[in-house]
């Protein structure tokens, strides 16, 4: 699967094949069909990888930040930027997947899942903060997609633009956009 991801990130996903990723993993060709027939078996199970990756670390997040929903959405944004997740070649395999979804049933299922299930994060912490902080004019399952398309939009910003986007500085967006929502729970300063 690493093999598969790195691939992708320095090949694409045209010039990915069984024999690149056979090559970069240092395993029999046979090795590899024997547990994934096909290179696109390969790729869905290299998504599914990539989802259950980026779910783990925040569920894990979620239980270690404590019962504040405003900490526990603050760690669901650390899992978003930690290097482990916002990394060059997450990131480029990541938006390879994204661009085949039309024609890849199997992959919009996959990332429609992940996102559905974060959002659903978003939502929940949103309306915890919303009830918690008395804030009467906020929509908060519209703040929560907010939030959600512009930790994307940051994460293609920093695949097309490395040098602009640094982790300290997409964490201060996400938390200047809270802030802007929930004065009393965040602050753009942290």
């Amino acid at each position: 699967i690493e093999a598969t991801i790195n691939s992708i990130a320095e090949l694409g996903f045209a010039d990915t094949t069984l024999a690149t990723v056979t090559k970069r993993a240092e395993l029999s060709h046979g090795t590899i069909n024997f547990h994934f027939k096909s290179k696109d078996l390969l790729f869905v199970e290299t998504l599914k990888y990539l989802a259950e990756e980026h779910r783990d670390h925040w569920v894990a997040a979620l239980d270690n930040a404590g019962p504040k929903p405003e900490k526990q959405l603050a760690a669901m944004i650390e899992v978003d930027f930690d290097p482990a997740i916002w990394n060059e070649n997450r990131l480029a395999v990541w938006f390879a997947f994204w661009g085949e979804i039309t024609v890849r049933p199997a992959y919009l299922k996959i990332c429609g899942q992940i996102d559905a299930d974060r959002l659903k994060e978003f939502e929940r912490l949103c309306h915890s903060i919303v009830e918690e902080g008395g804030y009467r004019d906020v929509d908060a399952s519209l703040v929560a997609l907010c939030l959600q398309s512009l930790i994307d939009g940051i994460w293609l910003n920093t695949l097309c633009q490395p040098e602009i986007l640094q982790r300290d500085v997409a964490r201060r967006m996400c938390r200047s956009f809270l802030a802007s929502w929930f004065p009393n729970h965040f602050s753009s300063r942290e």
